[in-house]
């Protein structure tokens, strides 16, 4: 009997009921995958029921997953999530077919929240990592990184093909596609009742910190270069713009509320402070471009403004905003600490509008 037969799909109500599914289920990041594991625009297949791919251009494709199963036709479809672990510390192993048995047999019995088999003979994880293993070592996998895949040593006969990553591990901005062929037998870990799994999770986690070091090197270096060249993703005249954007009057109101806020509503977490304060500013930012479209006076400077500029928008009112530390001169995926900032919180505010039906 084959694995596939083994464990079939899973009803919508047996997946859902999963504890850390359960808890992702009202993050508008869910849709679904077509044949070649490609996400599709989940708004538009629920409301036209016309497939299209997921494109973050134009209005957020995405629903929560309660969204999707309320549409009896998508029962037996699989369903797809866009990992966040730099919010909710949520990340997917992904062991693929080819990799030896005895590393399947490990994930199988690997303690995981959620554990699956993939189409092909493969094996997903699901885990939500306690927050005291997240340390100075591996937060920048938690921050930084998409998708961390085995490295592949060069076969010693230069003529013979590198053999495929036997597994990888996907952090943020990347789609996880669950078959829900879910083994409902396998109890769902709680790391802080199991110290014997957590020290597992722990292992786990400082191995692929060291199988990481000369790639982290190397991305390292390419940041470098983005940063020398990010002043020309904003050119000079498009800069006016944005600071043309953000001086109408709206917009005093928006600073006004942003600066009344201090870190130590936040119990004196910077971070959650700043992140508190952009969120603000991102949702006065969307409101007042789409007011501003509508407005002869601004509809030209609104018109020209793309979400990169948008973003950049909440960026340079936040450093006008929030007192200086150190950390802004930090970098996240190539962006400097605030402009990173920035633009999560736009993509969070675009997200929570398109949950709440905002158009």
């Amino acid at each position: 009997m084959t694995q596939s037969a083994t464990f079939p799909m899973v009803h919508p109500l047996t997946f859902i009921q999963n504890p850390l599914i359960r808890h992702l289920a009202d993050d508008p990041y869910w849709t679904v995958s077509d044949d070649n594991k490609r996400p599709v625009n989940a708004r538009l297949l629920l409301d036209t029921g016309k497939v299209y791919n997921v494109k973050f251009d134009r209005e957020w494709p995405l629903v929560t997953l309660l969204d999707l199963d309320a549409d009896p036709n998508l029962q037996a479809v699989n369903r797809a999530y866009r990992l966040r672990a730099r919010e909710n510390r949520v990340i997917a192993i992904d062991i693929e077919p080819n990799a030896p048995e005895h590393m399947k047999q490990e994930a199988l019995e690997f303690p995981a929240h959620f554990t699956e088999l993939s189409k092909n003979g493969g094996i997903h994880l699901l885990i939500r990592v306690p927050d005291d293993l997240i340390n100075q070592e591996n937060q920048y996998m938690f921050d930084e990184l998409s998708v961390f895949k085995e490295p592949v040593p060069k076969p010693e006969d230069l003529t013979e093909k590198p053999r495929g990553a036997h597994f990888e591990v996907l952090f943020n901005d990347h789609f996880v596609t669950f078959t829900k062929r879910m083994l409902t037998h396998k109890p769902c870990v709680d790391y802080n009742q199991d110290p014997e799994a957590k020290k597992k999770l722990a292992h786990f986690l400082e191995g692929i910190v060291q199988m990481d070091k000369q790639r982290k090197k190397d991305r390292e270096l390419a940041k470098q270069y983005r940063i020398g060249i990010m002043k020309s993703i904003i050119d000079e005249e498009k800069e006016k713009a944005i600071e043309s954007f953000i001086s109408i009057k709206p917009f005093e109101e928006a600073k006004e509320q942003a600066e009344s806020r201090n870190v130590s509503d936040f119990g004196g977490d910077s971070s959650r402070y700043e992140m508190s304060v952009a969120n603000g500013l991102a949702f006065h930012t969307i409101r007042l471009h789409k007011l501003a479209k509508d407005t002869l006076s601004f509809k030209q400077v609104a018109e020209a403004l793309t979400e990169q500029d948008l973003a950049y928008a909440i960026y340079m009112l936040l450093k006008e905003i929030v007192p200086y530390r150190e950390k802004h001169d930090e970098t996240r995926d190539g962006l400097p600490w605030l402009l990173f900032t920035a633009k999560r919180a736009y993509e969070y505010v675009k997200a929570q509008n398109a949950k709440r039906g905002k158009k």
